[in-house]
């Protein structure tokens, strides 16, 4: 799985637009082969600036499918006017980390290990 995350900075004073605009181009991701799922976050320092965020099945998909489709540029010709500069855009992988459940038991590991006043023990507490 890819994550493509993209930091928008938008012109000023165009934010509402943008949104309405972004919510209504944003259908043509949908149908894309490889598409899993997306999503828009607004900065709250920064009114005028969002991360978007895209998970594709793989890597092939957005540079090549999507990037290649004609809707892309129907959704690069919508959405270009509102930039005050170009996308910082940028691909990750999934990097594995521990389970949940192991995680969860680190931390609690860590936090009974601080407090120093609960006597009564891991064993204990998950028989409970």
């Amino acid at each position: 799985m890819i994550l493509e995350s993209a930091i928008l900075y938008i012109k000023p004073g165009l934010a509402s637009e943008f949104e309405s605009v972004f919510r209504e181009v944003s259908g043509v991701l949908l149908t894309k082969k490889g598409y899993v799922s997306h999503e828009l976050h607004k900065c709250v320092e920064n009114r005028d600036e969002y991360i978007f965020l895209v998970r594709w099945s793989g890597i092939k998909d957005r540079l090549i499918g999507f990037r290649g489709h004609p809707d892309y540029k129907l959704w690069t010709a919508s959405l270009k006017p509102f930039y005050a500069q170009p996308p910082e855009v940028r691909h990750y992988i999934d990097i594995r980390i521990d389970s949940r459940e192991q995680a969860e038991a680190e931390l609690t590991k860590l936090l009974f290990a601080d407090s120093g006043t609960d006597s009564v023990s891991q064993e204990e507490r998950t028989t409970e």
